[in-house]
């Protein structure tokens, strides 16, 4: 074989080495990647108050992931959100509405400020969802009734425009219908993320 070909063959050793190289690193990255994509979505689906919400949760009967969703799609677990309707806190609860579970859970001298401390938010927050889940039979309607009330999600399973009778096949609202679909979203991740009692 000339120098020619030994050349040649040098050349080919030289670039089989390098896309083996290329494709290593390539895997390598790739690997990288899928063993970070739980941390960069806890990042975007982070969990805090973790005892407060598995201990009302678990004392209303709820599924804490989705109390979780709830609150991640509410505020995104910032305890002094003001809504521009003027919902407040982890849950985004209005003042006449905190002032009414107050009333049924026997709390005496409630202020709308009590809504910013998040052991309160959260518990008035899961009477509510325990409320709701009482009158339905699905997440995705008691997703809807903790937005859009539950008096109009009543009227909704009325109408056979909207609704089967048992779920809502129609949600009018767009920001509802928008507000199911994240909710829906984040719970599924809470459960893939996290290990919640």
């Amino acid at each position: 074989m000339g120098r020619v070909g030994y050349r040649r063959q040098g050349r080919g050793k030289k670039a089989a080495i390098a896309v083996i190289c290329i494709t290593a690193a390539v895997i390598i990255g790739l690997v990288c990647i899928f063993a970070l994509m739980p941390e960069l979505e806890k990042s975007q689906y982070r969990l805090e108050y973790e005892d407060l919400i598995e201990r009302y949760a678990g004392e209303y009967g709820l599924d804490p992931y989705f109390v979780a969703a709830i609150i991640h799609t509410e505020s995104g677990f910032d305890p002094e959100a003001v809504s521009g309707a003027g919902a407040m806190g982890l849950m985004q609860i209005m003042p006449e509405t905190g002032e009414w579970i107050a009333g049924k859970l026997g709390s005496e001298g409630f202020t709308a400020n009590d809504l910013l401390d998040p052991e309160t938010n959260i518990e008035m927050g899961c009477w509510y969802l325990q409320f709701l889940q009482e009158r339905f039979d699905s997440l995705p309607v008691i997703m809807a009734a903790y937005n859009a009330g539950h008096n109009r999600v009543m009227e909704w399973l009325d109408d056979p425009q909207y609704s089967d009778g048992t779920n809502l096949t129609n949600i009018p609202y767009e920001e509802t219908d928008h507000y199911v679909k994240k909710v829906t979203k984040a719970y599924e991740k809470y459960k893939e993320l996290y290990e919640l009692g």
